[in-house]
């Protein structure tokens, strides 16, 4: 999936976020964010869209990787997790 970019005016910081269909994916991503010196408060995980099906069967949303850094920082988050 495409890595989306939106630049926030009010801290002058870029987001950039990917969605992934498989969470172990997306925290293995997290997991090289780190590595790379990102802190807990550039990036964060969110799912959403999951749903239960009529026989009672939990199916499950996609999972969000987002990071808020400045600009070139934002390129290395984009690297990592496309």
């Amino acid at each position: 999936m495409a890595v989306k970019w939106e630049h926030i005016d009010l801290t002058q910081t870029e987001r950039v976020q990917r969605e992934f269909g498989e969470r172990s994916v997306a925290e293995s991503a997290l997991e090289r964010l780190r590595a790379a010196g990102f802190g807990d408060d550039q990036i964060s995980l969110t799912t959403h869209g999951g749903v239960t099906a009529s026989d009672g069967t939990f199916i499950p949303g996609g999972v969000v990787v987002v990071v808020t850094a400045s600009a070139p920082r934002a390129r290395e988050a984009e690297r990592i997790i496309s």
